[in-house]
């Protein structure tokens, strides 16, 4: 297969069926022209056409993806009614964000080293600097790490004393998901502002759990962080590997224009971008509810662990069947 040939010869049908499907998408169906609407049907029918003769003349995996989501915005425009809306939705959350999130996971773990990475420099700041803590810790943290050590427990636990959780949860939830979409729009940089809003916050959120750690014990520390912590920075993983998703699809784009390859990265990121706001919500829920909850620690560390496995239950297992209908991990 000739593919550089190929694109060269179908590039404009699919590029007027994309228009056509962004102004619906965006307008509605009644501002598309009649000859728009007539060649809809027929433009859906060619490039699925075109998807089955590159997939079984090896075609290259960046090409199939893109006829992949073309063919498939095509169909959802077509053939979707709004009765299957919520279908849809449910359907997108049980088995098609787990299996896109496994298919794309490299990317994830690189936002995940970058924040490690962050944490590993804070740490080392604070332990060969000590009086550095002071200019990192934050505020309303301080008189805790000034307090005496009998006393740094009881100090902690003022923090949040006189805190509405509701209000609590409500202000996480925001700050949380600005920082997620922080990450994931630093993909149009090239990655490059994914790259720092990943590691700042490892170095943020790592100078606080290291001096609070050091002044007030793990045993203090864990059931503050864990019971939320686990599904709200996974969330954020995820949205920083969508920003590392369109930033590598921008420096490489394959055999396709930079343009389409960013297409159809976008597509993949906002989907990983849209699975992820769900846990930001139940992140948020947890710190303002049960975090601060007048219960033992062993019972919030409990709870923990289960978010913990099923987190890896649905993230690893769930929707195993969908992997196949996902578009290629190479963006």
């Amino acid at each position: 297969m000739d593919e550089r040939s190929f694109v060269s010869e179908k590039q404009e049908s699919w590029d007027r069926l994309s228009r056509s499907l962004e102004q619906m998408r965006m307008r509605g169906a009644r501002s598309l022209s009649r000859e728009q609407l007539a060649s809809l049907g027929s433009g859906y029918r060619a490039v699925v056409s075109d998807l089955a003769f590159a997939r079984s003349q090896g075609g290259s995996e960046r090409l199939v993806a893109y006829l992949n989501d073309l063919a498939g915005q095509a169909h959802g425009m077509l053939y979707a009614s709004k009765s299957a809306k919520l279908y849809g939705a449910t359907t997108f959350l049980v088995r098609e964000f787990p299996a896109l999130f496994r298919s794309t996971f490299r990317y994830t773990l690189v936002a995940f080293l970058l924040f490690v990475a962050g944490w590993l420099t804070a740490a080392y700041v604070i332990y060969s600097i000590p009086d550095s803590w002071n200019a990192l810790i934050p505020e309303q943290f301080r008189e805790a790490t000034d307090t005496p050590r009998s006393g740094k427990s009881e100090a902690m636990k003022t923090i949040f004393i006189g805190i509405d959780p509701a209000d609590m949860s409500s202000r996480i939830m925001t700050n949380n998901i600005k920082e997620g979409m922080k990450a994931f729009a630093g993909g149009v940089t090239f990655g490059i502002a994914t790259v720092l809003v990943l590691f700042w916050n490892g170095l943020v959120i790592g100078a606080i759990i290291t001096i609070i750690g050091r002044v007030a014990g793990l045993q203090m520390l864990l059931p503050l962080l864990l019971p939320h912590g686990i599904i709200e920075l996974m969330a954020v993983f995820i949205c920083g590997g969508g920003g590392l998703l369109v930033g590598s699809a921008m420096i490489a784009p394959g055999n396709v224009r930079r343009a389409d390859a960013m297409r159809i990265a976008a597509a993949k990121a906002l989907r990983l971008f849209a699975g992820a706001l769900p846990m930001f919500v139940v992140a948020a829920t947890i710190e303002g509810f049960i975090t601060p909850a007048a219960i033992p620690n062993f019972a919030k560390l409990a709870f923990a662990g289960v978010t913990a496995i099923g987190l890896v239950m649905y993230l690893g297992f769930a929707g195993s069947g969908a992997v196949s209908r996902q578009p290629s991990a190479n963006g």
